[in-house]
């Protein structure tokens, strides 16, 4: 029972990590930017509620200038690249919101190899297929242009059992050619209650 609920911890983690990364693979922005929901969106799947109470972004406004929610669209998101980006990795780390506690980690994803086979997991794929607006799928490199993102499809990637609690995943985005540790990190925060 103990290994299910880890492996369950780790796909939850690594499912929504993934979608936050993908979020972003294209790099968003070191000034904060918190985008909030007038309410936050609550997904239900079996008998647990998932809810997204916040997403932070920070970027460098070098190799991008902005990243935000376009307002009045639901779900859809913004942002524009103005350098080109011809490689790029990504860390993700999911932790416990309250005791900061590490559930899951994975450092320097290599992100030009994952567009250009998004369906080496069947789970991203799913993940990335639902990111993608008007089926306008990226590759690398990363041309200067606004680029947009609709942020769906999460109840579809949550598994049946998820512990409860509050936990946040945080997600860089890195270039060797930047001067700044980060290009961009995305930070969301997450609650999960279990329905009786």
């Amino acid at each position: 029972m103990q290994m299910t609920i880890h492996a369950s911890r780790l796909y939850i983690v690594m499912a929504f990590g993934f979608r936050v990364c993908l979020c972003v693979l294209v790099l968003p922005c070191l000034l904060a930017v918190v985008a909030k929901e007038e309410k936050p969106l609550v997904f239900r799947k079996g008998n647990i509620n998932f809810t997204l109470e916040s997403l932070e972004t920070f970027c460098d406004h070098d190799y991008v200038e902005y990243f935000r929610k376009v307002p009045n669209a639901g779900l859809l998101y913004t942002f524009r690249v103005t350098r080109p980006a011809t490689a790029f990795s990504i860390d993700i780390t999911g932790k416990v919101l309250n005791t900061q506690k590490v559930m899951y980690r994975t450092e320097n994803i290599n992100g030009c190899e994952f567009l250009r086979n998004p369906l080496m997991s069947k789970v991203f794929g799913i993940i990335y297929k639902h990111l993608v607006v008007n089926g306008t799928f990226f590759e690398c490199p990363i041309k200067p242009k606004v680029y947009f993102l609709k942020n769906e499809g999460t109840v579809a990637v949550l598994p049946s059992f998820h512990p409860p609690g509050r936990f946040q995943i945080s997600m860089r985005v890195k270039m060797a050619e930047s001067r700044q540790p980060f290009v961009m990190e995305m930070l969301w925060k997450y609650r999960v209650v279990r329905i009786k």
